[in-house]
């Protein structure tokens, strides 16, 4: 990894660490804040030159859930979601640190790959809290109104690091959220875990299955309420062996006690929130949701026109209409 982009992370941490700014658009006495004081500065936030912040999310595809290698979903097969994570963009290298502190447990992919992992079996004392976000929601071409939109809040502070680095460095706070910015650019993204009741995963010393959805359909997340029943949907594909497939294809979505049914497949069971997949020794198949999109992908083994057994990986965008 280039030196000095990691330079520049350590400080980002470093300084996010030692600040504790107001939110924007507070209504509290105690934490309410000066928007220009915060925008209105040299090497501010692109964008952040008035006192006020119009969020435009102009291409919908950046709020898209980022697709999961076969090594990341392994782990979410195991160990369920983190309860916290941290995200590195540079150039082409997406690195990011998983955090089970309720298992003693972390590990750093880059690319989807395990670089390095830690697994001392010992829980950090009293962990209550997780993230209220998940790591694949978050991708390099985002920028400040995508990160509003994920976090589903106007409510936010920035500030200028140009004076101290004579660089355009910013960092932005969320709720539950820290990111930093060289000019447009995102360069990480942390979450802050909030609450053990921000999201339902079990904290326990361990973790080898992750508890079934409750058949309800009051049990189901907004995301997931949204694909129940049948919809239209544009699929585009690319498979393994080069080839691709685009068409649109109407879909019937089952949630159950047994997981999520596409039409009459076999059910698949829940990893996550929002995060189903099966694994039947032969054929993969894992379902990521989000409100408008599902990244469907997988595996499929089988004998070829010549009877060879090969195994064929896909992944599938699957847009509701």
């Amino acid at each position: 990894m280039n030196k000095k982009f990691l330079w520049t992370f350590v400080i980002f941490i470093a300084a996010s660490l030692a600040c504790c700014l107001p939110f924007v658009g507070s209504s509290d006495e105690a934490s309410s804040g000066n928007t220009e004081d915060l925008t209105d500065s040299d090497g501010g936030m692109p964008g952040m030159d008035t006192d006020t912040y119009e969020m435009i999310v102009e291409n919908a595809a950046l709020l898209d859930p980022v697709s999961l290698s076969p090594v990341q979903r392994q782990i979410l097969n195991v160990k369920g979601s983190p309860n916290r994570f941290t995200i590195m963009f540079s150039d082409e290298l997406r690195e990011e640190t998983w955090y089970y502190d309720h298992l003693g447990y972390q590990v750093t992919l880059r690319n989807g790959e395990v670089y390095t992992e830690s697994d001392d079996g010992t829980p950090v004392d009293a962990v209550d809290f997780v993230s209220v976000y998940y790591p694949w929601q978050f991708n390099g071409q985002m920028g400040l109104s995508e990160l509003l939109a994920v976090s589903e809040t106007e409510s936010f502070a920035v500030e200028s690091l140009e004076e101290t680095f004579q660089e355009d460095l910013s960092l932005v706070y969320l709720q539950g959220l820290d990111a930093g910015f060289r000019g447009d650019r995102i360069l990480y993204i942390r979450s802050i875990p909030i609450g053990a009741g921000a999201r339902d995963i079990p904290i326990t010393e361990e973790v080898t299955e992750v508890p079934d959805q409750p058949a309800s359909a009051t049990g189901l997340t907004a995301i997931e309420q949204a694909h129940v029943g049948t919809h239209v949907y544009q699929m585009t594909c690319t498979f393994s062996d080069g080839s691709s497939l685009s068409e649109v294809d109407e879909i019937t979505w089952q949630f159950s006690e047994e997981g999520v049914i596409a039409d009459e497949s076999e059910p698949a069971p829940k990893i996550a929130e929002n995060y189903y997949g099966r694994d039947d020794g032969s054929d993969e198949f894992f379902y990521l949701f989000s409100m408008d999109t599902i990244i469907w992908s997988g595996s499929m083994s089988g004998p070829d026109e010549e009877g060879n057994d090969i195994t064929i990986t896909f992944s599938c965008t699957l847009i509701q209409e």
